[in-house]
């Protein structure tokens, strides 16, 4: 499918004076349950493309590109907030007169998700919330071009790696001083810069700064929604994801309520390589009508 077709299949809905492509599979006539997914960064609707088609045979199917992703406007004072893509998402949902959903967060939109899910017990939003399940669809492969800008930004030294990418182009910086030896090589420093002075760069360092920083601002906030709520919350973890592993046994340690339950992808598939096996995984545990439906009409595996 291509990005021209992908996007014929979608609508664009205002929200905030600013255009938001949305997919929505159903309307407010529709008799099928509502499934609202929240997908991360960098990843786009278009990354589920392949599941769509099937999740929508059985569930009315909500999804939307993010802000400055995708087909959807880039705000002039966008600064790719976690807590503003809440914020959007509530929107969003009273537009479409949403009321009873199940909410699928993957990646960087599990923690938009967890907000969902405080705001929900604090009585802050109209909605009936089904189910939360968090997850990680995405592999590696679809970080590799921004590891080194998120590393650089969660290095306790980031003052001093800033003060060289800054005056990378000051080519005597580095002789006379004590780190020449250490920086003679300047390919990576070079990387580094190029890819700060490009657009992409510039907002990979805006969304890893907003997360990296209300990550731990909202940290408590955020664990103790899951803690505190009486939805049913379903979080898989993969054994190849080391950050995905430390929120799973902050939960761990926080929680002991039974509606809480933490599952292994053990097999690690992602969207990008077993999209159908993925999308099975969740529903065995999300929606076991539909899952065997679809494993008895051999659909899948």
């Amino acid at each position: 499918m291509t990005s021209t077709e992908w996007k014929s299949y979608g609508k664009f809905i205002k929200v905030k004076d600013n255009n938001l492509f949305v997919i929505d599979t159903g309307d407010d006539f529709s008799n099928k349950e509502t499934l609202v997914i929240i997908n991360g960064f960098p990843t786009t609707s278009y990354d589920y493309h392949k599941i769509i088609p099937l999740l929508s045979e059985f569930y009315r199917v909500v999804i939307h590109d993010h802000f400055g992703f995708g087909f959807s406007d880039l705000p002039d004072t966008y600064c790719y907030s976690l807590i503003d893509q809440a914020n959007v998402c509530v929107e969003l949902w009273k537009t479409l007169k949403l009321k009873r959903f199940t909410i699928l967060s993957d990646g960087f939109g599990n923690n938009i998700g967890k907000e969902i899910l405080y705001r929900k017990n604090s009585h802050l939003i109209p909605f009936d919330i089904k189910k939360l399940i968090i997850c990680n669809s995405s592999n590696y492969e679809k970080y590799m071009d921004i590891n080194t800008i998120s590393a650089l930004i969660k290095n306790n030294k980031l003052i001093k790696y800033k003060e060289i990418i800054m005056n990378y182009k000051e080519q005597l910086f580095y002789e006379g001083s004590n780190d020449y030896d250490k920086y003679k090589d300047k390919t990576k420093i070079k990387d580094i810069w190029t890819r700060f002075n490009s657009k992409q760069g510039q907002k990979d360092i805006l969304v890893l700064c907003s997360y990296n920083e209300e990550s731990f601002l909202y940290c408590h906030r955020w664990l103790h929604a899951v803690k505190e709520t009486k939805i049913p919350v379903k979080i898989f973890w993969r054994k190849d994801n080391l950050e995905n592993l430390k929120n799973i046994l902050l939960h761990v340690a926080s929680n002991t309520h039974n509606n809480v339950e933490i599952i292994e992808n053990s097999k690690c598939f992602t969207l990008e390589t077993n999209a159908i096996q993925w999308i099975m995984m969740v529903l065995k545990e999300m929606d076991k009508n539909v899952y065997n439906h679809l494993k008895t009409a051999q659909k899948t595996y």
